[in-house]
């Protein structure tokens, strides 16, 4: 690690920031708020505008800016100092400039930095605690950026670099965090090194995105909230829940492209929210499972999301679709009757492959139309009216699906599900005893579409690997499979008790099985926490797991782009306030509020009176002023106001709560 006079003021800066994210974490918001302060203190723009006399009032009162977070411009502030400092000195092989947790949200990862004379490619080494060395060959250059990917946590980790020419480095990288995950035990590993696959794995829960290696070791993690399902991008980033509220209890508000040194390239807020799981499609936009606001039922929801805007370009409401089959099918009270929980988009038949888990069953819907092409399931779970659509099981070990994740077709046509083997139709609360004798399976099933028949091909599991809920299947290099029970109860539940329930029981933890391409399980990990999805990739090369299901020979020099934020709705319809309507907020009493603000999503913490109205008023210095209802009396509070809309500004911040007129002694600066 460098000494020098500039790398320990950046270095202050990180402890800085490590610091405050402890404490922003608990609002969802920590990653936003803690680089701005980092931006701020780098490229804080002064305001310009002009004081119109008549609204001199504005700045006779000393006011506090509520900041404007934005990852993107943060991240991009802190990478430019690295370049800036690396710039500034000779930083050779055998002085490199050396970070360790370079964008704050990815502990176990470095980067290094260091130039040569003549255009050489590098290797880089990684040494393993178990003869399992991560070696990474990085293309030709004379300024070498090499991110350090599968450091262990409080460990200090050995590091060497060699160039092309000869020239060798060996640097001890000390980590001191660790992630905070249940223990793992290795059950089996026939495999001595994977050279960087690792098991990544998300939770619904809220916890960190994660992944092991084959000896059960954490080699990467994130220490922020983005999880549920996980998206392997043909650019080797990684799609994964937003961090945010979304507008429901089970969702978030988007999802979020970031890399694995934790550097965040995109945030999509999706006006219903994501749940659940997400694909890529070839072109490179996004299927995203989602609901719709103010609908008589929820998670039944697809959008294509454009890659570039961020705008709805198609939409697919699997209410709609299964009424005009059959208005009477969804009786009233069943909000939750789809669940849709994973979704694949087969190119070959122009298809969506749907879990519905709610009805214990897989749909195709035509991509164009999105009428119903086929459906797996038991006949009890539709009407009379869907008969043409069903495929009958046939054979003597024929299990149709039940509460099943994780839809995929392989190359082989095959449909593979993780079938849960959980009833969750028209779900209520049933008491642990009931389900312990429950299996669940990895499964493939082969559907001849032309009979409506389908047979069981290959499958795995049983009563020791029984998952409630979560759980995958999923497809790796080499024509492995990863089977995650991720919902498993543990052996401390108590199943005698008579209170315990699916709901109540808290008690889970989860089985990680690799299958080689003949069927042999070569590493079995048991990890006592729950997984929503597990998917093993090489984490130098993820998008060989998304496109060529090869490894690339070389990598490329890391070199980020500053990311972006965008939203599939229009910003909040907002009042201009006349000038003689905005002199009105000059008669005014102070009371300080509380307002978080992040990519200009405007939020309130604190309780309004049911009774009351609360609208927020913008006013700027040269007499520009814009209102906002926040909440109408009698309505609940919005989450927040999306306030992007408003012309670009400096913005003094007043509030009228019911009849009255507030200062908040606030200013916001938007960009």
């Amino acid at each position: 690690m460098q000494k020098d006079k500039k790398g320990r003021v950046l270095n202050k800066k990180q402890k800085m920031i490590a610091i405050i994210a402890l404490v922003i974490v608990v609002i969802a918001l920590l990653i936003a708020l803690t680089l701005v302060l980092i931006k701020n203190d780098i490229v804080q723009p002064p305001t310009s505008e002009k004081i119109n006399k008549n609204f001199s009032f504005l700045v006779e009162k000393e006011s506090t800016e509520i900041q404007n977070d934005d990852i993107f411009s943060g991240q991009a502030a802190i990478n430019e100092d690295y370049l800036n400092i690396y710039k500034s000195d000779n930083y050779t092989i055998d002085n490199p400039y050396v970070i360790v947790n370079p964008f704050v949200i990815s502990p176990q990862t470095a980067l290094i930095m260091f130039k040569t004379k003549n255009s050489e490619e590098v290797t880089l080494t990684l040494k393993g605690k178990h003869d399992d060395d991560l070696v990474t060959k990085f293309e030709s250059s004379k300024d070498h950026y090499l991110p350090v990917y599968g450091l262990y946590g409080d460990y200090e980790n050995e590091v060497t670099i060699e160039t092309e020419s000869g020239a060798k480095k060996t640097l001890k990288i000390q980590v001191n965090e660790h992630a905070d995950t249940g223990a793992v035990t290795v059950l089996e590993n026939k495999v001595k090194n994977t050279n960087g696959e690792f098991y990544f794995a998300t939770s619904s829960l809220g916890m960190a995105s994660i992944a092991y290696d084959n000896y059960g070791e954490v080699r990467w993690w994130l220490n922020i909230g983005y999880s549920k399902g996980m998206t392997m991008l043909q650019n080797g980033h990684i799609l994964l829940s937003s961090a945010n509220e979304g507008p429901d209890v089970t969702s978030t508000s988007g999802v979020v492209e970031v890399d694995m040194l934790g550097y965040v390239y995109k945030e999509y807020e999706i006006e219903g929210g994501y749940h659940h799981d997400a694909y890529e499609q070839p072109d490179g936009n996004l299927l995203i499972l989602t609901s719709k606001l103010n609908s008589e039922s929820f998670a039944d929801q697809v959008i294509l999301l454009n890659r570039k805007t961020g705008k709805v370009d198609k939409q697919w409401d699997l209410r709609d679709t299964v009424v005009k089959v059959d208005p009477n099918l969804l009786e009233e009270g069943m909000f939750t009757w789809g669940w849709i929980n994973s979704i694949y988009y087969d190119t070959k038949t122009s298809s969506l492959i749907l879990s519905l888990r709610n009805q214990n069953s897989v749909m195709a819907i035509d991509y164009e139309t999105g009428n119903i092409k086929w459906i797996l399931g038991e006949s009890k779970y539709w009407s009379d009216a869907f008969n043409e659509y069903l495929i009958k099981g046939v054979g003597d070990n024929f299990i149709y699906p039940a509460g099943q994740h994780s839809v995929y077709i392989t190359d082989e046509g095959y449909l593979s599900i993780f079938n849960n083997g959980y009833n969750a139709n028209h779900e209520q609360a049933v008491s642990c005893a009931s389900i312990k004798d429950n299996s669940s399976y990895a499964m493939l099933y082969n559907i001849d579409y032309a009979k409506k028949e389908a047979q069981v091909v290959w499958q795995y599991g049983g009563n020791k690997y029984f998952s409630y809920a979560l759980s995958s299947f999923t497809y790796a290099l080499n024509n492995h499979r990863i089977f995650n029970s991720g919902w498993h109860f543990t052996d401390d539940v108590d199943f005698n008790n008579p209170d315990c329930t699916q709901f109540s029981n808290d008690l889970y933890d989860s089985y990680i099985l690799d299958f080689d391409k003949d069927d042999n399980i070569v590493v079995s990990l048991h990890i006592y926490e729950a997984k929503f999805e597990v998917v093993k990739a090489p984490i130098y090369n993820l998008e060989a797991v998304s496109v060529a299901k090869t490894m690339v020979d070389k990598v490329k020099n890391y070199a980020p782009e500053k990311g972006e934020y965008l939203t599939t709705f229009a910003p909040e319809e907002f009042e201009t306030l006349t000038e003689s309507e905005a002199l009105k907020y000059k008669a005014n009493e102070d009371c300080f509020i509380s307002f978080v603000v992040y990519n200009n999503r405007f939020k309130l913490f604190g309780a309004i009176p049911d009774e009351m109205d609360f609208r927020v008023t913008f006013i700027s210095t040269s007499g520009k002023a814009y209102r906002y209802t926040m909440k109408k009396a009698g309505e609940e509070i919005k989450d927040f106001i999306n306030i992007s809309g408003m012309p670009s500004g400096r913005y003094y911040v007043y509030v009228n709560m019911g009849d009255a007129v507030y200062n908040t002694t606030e200013y916001i600066d938007i960009p």
